[in-house]
């Protein structure tokens, strides 16, 4: 195999496939990725055997071939060489010889067959979506997803398609996110929990590749295929049943507020300054919303640190009363909606609150309040 590519194209390609290569591997072919020709273009592969992506990049081929390549090794070299053409050699021994100006690298190669097989992306039952839906739908629920390993069914996000809806939802107990977008292929079902790590991966690609303005989807019993223009990214599944999510959401709420979403956040993150870096579940380490007729005064007061208020106009008349939370949770919602205003609705100061923006009906927001 011989070929003559550009720095500028095998750092693109090295973006894309490196943050999927572990490294707690199991099999040492794991360190490494895929390089093999196609036609006029190169087509690199990387997994960990739980995710997978491939990607193209343009090249000049010189000769047809195929070889696995040391990825953290060979990155660093693309890094540090000049700017230009890189030529790549690799024999029948695996032996890889690069040559970037005055520079000349060897390193060792594993065997094409060595490498795991990815499979093929199913193009039968497939559902487009535009790229920005999807990247919005996962950061607004990335945030609620658990991280506690005991509670894996809820470590990542749940994936909906049904009734012509695409539906994302995440909680870790205390909180829970939760889009609901319309306008799809009614005849493509199907029910699965990406991994967290999945979900990032594909945020990650769809700001690597601005163009693709679609990304298309297919579905299996446990692996999930996303094409974001010429990257195909694989994922394994979770395995288990999801919560019933519907039943944590109120059906009903007593009340409205009306809220800055702009200073309500500024609020929060100045009473936040005076609340533990570990937050435990009562409200020593929380902050105090306390809610009266047009304002709310927002507190922290926090054994061995200090104390501290703030007060923000909002739209209220109804009953005084206050209620606390780890101020983390709201500075994650609020983070995440793109809207002027936001509405806090509920039914007891005890209760959940639902946390939505004032226009947009698709996205909604459940979190506990902290007992006292």
């Amino acid at each position: 195999m011989k070929v003559i590519c550009a720095k500028d194209e095998l750092m693109k390609g090295m973006q894309i496939v490196s943050p999927v290569i572990s490294s707690k591997i199991t099999l040492p072919v794991l360190s490494n990725f895929l390089f093999e020709t196609e036609e006029n273009k190169i087509k690199l592969s990387a997994t960990d055997l739980e995710i997978g992506v491939t990607c193209y990049i343009k090249a000049e081929i010189v000769e047809q071939g195929a070889v696995t390549i040391p990825a953290k090794r060979f990155n660093d070299i693309i890094k540090e060489v000049s700017d230009g053409n890189i030529e790549i050699k690799a024999d029948e021994t695996n032996q890889i010889n690069l040559k970037a100006g005055k520079a000349k690298f060897t390193l060792m190669g594993i065997d094409k067959k060595d490498y795991p097989a990815l499979p093929e992306f199913q193009k039968d039952k497939i559902i487009s979506v535009k790229s920005s839906v999807i990247a919005s739908m996962f950061r607004k629920t990335l945030f609620s997803v658990s991280k506690d390993s005991q509670k894996y069914v809820l470590n990542g996000v749940y994936f909906i398609i049904e009734d012509g809806f695409i539906k994302a939802v995440s909680t870790d107990g205390r909180r829970l996110s939760y889009v609901n977008i319309d306008g799809f292929n009614k005849d493509i079902k199907g029910k699965v929990i990406i991994p967290t790590k999945a979900v990032s991966d594909i945020l990650r690609l769809i700001s690597v590749n601005e163009k693709a303005e679609e990304i298309k989807i297919s579905l299996s019993d446990n692996l999930m295929t996303t094409m974001i223009g010429d990257i195909t990214f694989q994922t394994k599944l979770i395995e288990g049943v999801f919560p019933n999510y519907e039943q944590v959401i109120p059906k009903k709420t007593m009340s409205k507020i009306k809220l800055n979403a702009a200073q309500t956040m500024t609020a929060v993150k100045q009473m936040a300054l005076l609340t533990g870096d570990k937050l435990v579940a009562d409200r020593s380490s929380s902050i105090r919303l306390s809610f009266e007729k047009n304002k709310m005064l927002v507190s922290a007061n926090t054994a061995g640190l200090g104390s501290g208020e703030t007060e923000i106009d909002i739209e209220y008349d109804g009953e005084v009363f206050d209620m606390s939370f780890n101020p983390n949770y709201i500075k994650d919602i609020l983070q995440n909606i793109e809207e002027e205003n936001i509405y806090f609705s509920y039914t007891t100061p005890q209760s959940p609150i639902i946390i939505t923006p004032e226009k947009d009906t698709s996205y909604l927001c459940v979190v506990m309040p902290m007992r006292a």
